[in-house]
């Protein structure tokens, strides 16, 4: 299936399975809708491989644990950039009722972090000491993580984005990812950018590849066999 065109000036807008909203506007922001299907679809396989993995597999513990560091290095990242570089411009030009929005965006990014932080350490805690009680700590963290994050970028979809084509040109989207880019490096792009595209297939995937840069798709390219080494090994038993 082609890519659809706009018939107007602004750009068709991305929408991949799960996204609550996808605000119409002259910015094209279709990155932050590739990444959080990324978020959303991690941490949906976190917790269902979590239950299953056998408590004796030390190899897949160790996997899920550094796959788990992956995604949630991916993540800190960009709540930091938009917390950093996204939130305070838009503050600065928002009226009242859009500064509550995006002071909920900071408020949900600090909710989230002490998640992430108590799965890692989760993970931390089922290799040294393998048994069902602390499985069923991390399952629950994992839980909780799933529903706080999901309703956050809900949020931040219908939103915050919808701030963003309100206050944002074309130019100050590209300063703005360009930033963002710059902060992650070669190196830790090379290792996530992977994890962004996985589970895009079809339409979605065409539609993904037919707007990112063939920067990063070299990038994804060349990423691509050890992040699936290593997420093969983590996910085996749900076959993610």
């Amino acid at each position: 299936m082609k890519t659809p065109v706009a018939t107007s000036v602004h750009p068709v807008q991305l929408r991949l399975p799960g996204q609550a909203a996808a605000p119409q506007g002259s910015v094209d922001p279709f990155m932050m809708y590739v990444m959080h299907h990324a978020f959303r679809r991690d941490l949906t396989d976190f917790a269902a491989a979590v239950p299953v993995t056998p408590l004796h597999d030390a190899g897949t513990w160790k996997a899920l644990a550094r796959r788990w560091d992956l995604f949630s290095r991916a993540l800190h990242h960009h709540h930091t950039g938009e917390d950093l570089e996204l939130w305070p411009v838009l503050e600065e030009r928002a009226d009242e009722e859009e500064r509550v929005v995006l002071q909920a965006m900071d408020a949900e990014h600090d909710m989230i972090d002490p998640l992430l932080e108590k799965a890692a350490a989760g993970f931390a805690a089922l290799l040294e000491n393998p048994d069902e009680q602390t499985r069923s700590r991390l399952s629950a963290v994992l839980s909780e993580a799933v529903t706080v994050l999901d309703a956050h970028l809900a949020h931040e979809e219908a939103d915050a984005l919808a701030i963003v084509q309100r206050r944002m040109t074309p130019q100050d989207w590209a300063d703005f990812e360009a930033k963002m880019q710059r902060s992650n490096g070669l190196r830790e792009m090379t290792k996530v950018g992977p994890l962004f595209l996985k589970g895009l297939h079809g339409e979605h995937l065409a539609d993904v590849n037919a707007r990112i840069p063939s920067a990063l798709k070299l990038i994804v390219k060349l990423g691509g066999p050890s992040f699936r080494r290593l997420d093969g090994r983590a996910f085996y038993y749900i076959g993610a």
